[in-house]
């Protein structure tokens, strides 16, 4: 049984609609940098807004996120940097 080795990622969050509905990806550090630098990726995630589970999708290019959902868009063209982000180190 080899030993579980644990990583650092970056968990972003992104708020909208009040800062009542939000939702949370996990990255890699050298992802998201790329990401600051103007990357494209896209990563399919859940959202919250009072306690109801819905799947979106984060599109990152050139900078900025748009976050849409089955019905709707979330986020269009915010700036990465606007996006709450911290460095998660496990133990």
């Amino acid at each position: 049984m080899s030993p579980n080795r644990s990583r650092a990622y970056v968990e972003i969050t992104a708020y909208w609609g009040n800062d009542d509905a939000s939702s949370t990806i996990r990255l890699s550090p050298s992802r998201w940098a790329a990401i600051e630098q103007g990357a494209e990726y896209e990563k399919s995630a859940w959202s919250w807004y009072e306690g109801v589970r819905s799947s979106v999708t984060w599109r990152f290019a050139q900078g900025e996120v748009t976050i849409e959902g089955e019905d709707a868009q979330c986020v269009v063209d915010l700036p990465v940097g606007d996006l709450l982000a911290e460095v998660v180190t496990p133990p």
